[in-house]
């Protein structure tokens, strides 16, 4: 089996000349400070370009919200029904917050 490293410098060689296309592709910079600096032509796109109308365009707005918070309420009122899972167990006990404190008292002689 034979290893050649043409591949490898050639991808290398490549790489170190990315910067240099970039740098080709960025034209000459304009003067900020130059007021009869030539700018780029502005085009307005309208923010309602790619508008697209709702689906259920038969009900108007108000009934499109009180259909919505009917079913926030519907949601609510469902889950409030629903009771919590029941445990035949008993929660463990916490643990102790200041258990282990006294035993650095202990240690002050040694």
């Amino acid at each position: 089996m034979s290893f050649s490293f043409r591949p490898i410098a050639a991808a290398l060689a490549a790489l170190a000349l990315l910067p240099l296309a970039a740098l080709a592709q960025q034209g000459r910079q304009a003067n900020p400070g130059d007021a009869d600096a030539p700018v780029p032509a502005t085009a307005y796109v309208s923010a309602f370009a790619n508008y697209r109308a709702a689906a259920d365009e038969e009900a108007t707005p108000d009934q499109v919200w009180r259909i919505a918070n009917q079913e926030v309420a519907d949601a609510e009122a469902h889950s409030m029904q629903t009771p919590p899972p029941a445990t035949d167990r008993p929660a463990p006990p916490r643990p102790d917050p200041h258990a282990g404190h006294g035993a650095h008292h202990t240690m002050q002689g040694k």
